[in-house]
């Protein structure tokens, strides 16, 4: 799946929560102290969101299936929903009210065993003017069979179950505003074997994790070898740790917007790595991304960089072809973008530098540049050879050596 994947996705959906909301306006001032927690947990209130909702997927769930399949988009659920479907299968139960079977959860359930691409959408604080938290309600993804993606936004994965049956199939998860930890999302409990000898998540193709509060990249990452596109942007970052080293397939990786300041020895993690986003760090030097000779693409706007010297060691990076440096101070040096282009020698044509190629002026420029710095090393090439045939007859004068070298006369 294309990384332009949640373009492609529409972000409206069915509002398949009328029920909830019939319910709260009919609340009278005297019973507003009962709370929602109490009620939404009692079978009756379970009842009624499922038979809603399935009395409405009955009625345009294929419909919406079939449209899906050739314009994909997100079906989109709240946790409530969610929980109350995970209650009410745990019940025994007949699977509809009535004879009619218009609510028959059945409806439902096949609805989720179908669909492609899901949405859950919680929020912040409070259900209306209850004291129930939006996130706070657990719920199960294991009857959601034929999932290719996931989107989970305001809501707290330590709530969703059975995350890992989607290892097989699904291959875009997005987590927004919902985690601290990674293991939180991939592992339900402490694993009873080493985080090496799990099972991978074997289509996960693209993981974007950004919009939470992770702090660091833990071992539970390995399991997401397959991923080739990781978001991990607006999270709370100081380094990338270890492991990434493990995701073999990973070509593109947004880590901007975190709180890093050293990449040192960043190839040894990032080895097969084509585009890199660090924008929105406090990034001073670049010296431990020279390694990355995959490389094609960097964007390091606001950061820390002040120096041309700074940023020399991305002139050893055969496969680079789009810089970005805007928001960094280096910018305000003098004729910064022919010496920015001067890092690359020969290869400065082929870089597009803050989304502008070299123009001719800038390129005469560097060719001057770059021929001045090469005959000032050939002179003083020329210089230490002279020296040393100064110290060799010395030497040979002296008697410290019995012959010559040749050239040295």
């Amino acid at each position: 799946m294309s990384t332009n994947t949640l373009n492609n996705f529409k972000r409206t959906a069915y509002d398949v929560s009328g029920c909830l909301h019939k319910k709260k306006r009919k609340m009278k001032e005297g019973k507003m102290k009962e709370t929602l927690l109490v009620k939404i947990k009692e079978k009756k209130e379970v009842h009624s969101i499922v038979d809603d909702l399935s009395i409405r997927l009955g009625s345009v769930g294929e419909e919406w299936l079939t449209t899906s399949a050739v314009s994909p988009k997100y079906f989109e659920f709240t946790p409530i929903e969610m929980f109350a479907i995970t209650k009410r299968l745990g019940l025994a139960e007949p699977t509809a009210p009535d004879s009619k079977m218009a609510a028959d959860i059945g409806n439902t359930i096949d609805f989720l065993h179908r669909v492609r691409a899901l949405k859950v959408r919680g929020a912040k604080g409070y259900v209306g003017s209850s004291n129930i938290v939006w996130n706070s309600l657990e719920f199960s993804l294991q009857f959601c069979k034929s999932l290719l993606a996931l989107w989970i936004t305001d809501s707290d994965v330590l709530r969703i179950k059975s995350v890992w049956t989607l290892k097989d199939s699904i291959r875009r998860l997005v987590i927004h505003y919902s985690m601290k930890q990674i293991k939180d999302l991939l592992l339900d409990e402490e694993p009873p074997i080493p985080i090496s000898e799990m099972e991978a998540w074997t289509s996960l193709e693209e993981a974007d994790f950004s919009f939470n509060e992770v702090e660091e990249l833990d071992e539970t990452v390995r399991l997401l070898g397959k991923v080739q596109v990781l978001n991990l942007s607006h999270n709370s970052l100081k380094d990338i740790g270890p492991h990434l080293q493990h995701l073999t397939n990973l070509t593109e990786l947004n880590l901007s917007h975190n709180s890093i300041n050293c990449v040192k020895d960043w190839n040894l993690v990032l080895g097969n790595i084509k585009k890199l986003t660090l924008a929105g760090n406090q990034i001073e030097n670049v010296e431990g991304l020279s390694k990355l000779y995959s490389l094609e693409y960097l964007d390091l706007k606001e950061n820390k960089i002040e120096t041309i010297e700074s940023m020399q060691s991305l002139g050893r990076l055969p496969c680079l072809e789009v810089l970005i440096l805007r928001g960094n101070l280096v910018r305000k040096i003098v004729d910064y973008r022919s010496k920015a282009f001067e890092v690359f020698g020969d290869r400065a044509k082929e870089i597009q530098l803050d989304s502008r190629l070299a123009d001719a002026r800038e390129l005469d420029t560097v060719r001057v540049r770059l021929a001045l710095k090469q005959a000032k090393l050939e002179k003083e090439e020329k210089e230490r050879k002279r020296r040393e045939r100064i110290k060799e007859r010395v030497r040979y004068i002296s008697g410290e050596v019995d012959s010559l070298k040749p050239g040295s006369l």
